[in-house]
């Protein structure tokens, strides 16, 4: 039976360096947070309006 020896030396044993990320556009994410947030919003407007027409009290103040 024949075993081959592989020689690691400290360099090939290191984790790969992460790689660097773009900043964040904190305005874009604001502008995304604020259009869930509207959306919402208006759905539950909607059920409301909606469920009035149809004689169902809705309570959307939560």
């Amino acid at each position: 039976m024949h075993i081959a020896a592989a020689s690691f030396s400290a360099a090939t044993q290191r984790p790969a360096a992460p790689q660097a990320r773009p900043p964040v556009d904190l305005t874009q994410l604001a502008v995304a947070q604020t259009n869930v947030k509207m959306t919402a919003a208006a759905g539950a407007a909607l059920g409301q309006a909606t469920g009035e027409l149809a004689g169902v009290l809705v309570d959307i103040s939560v």
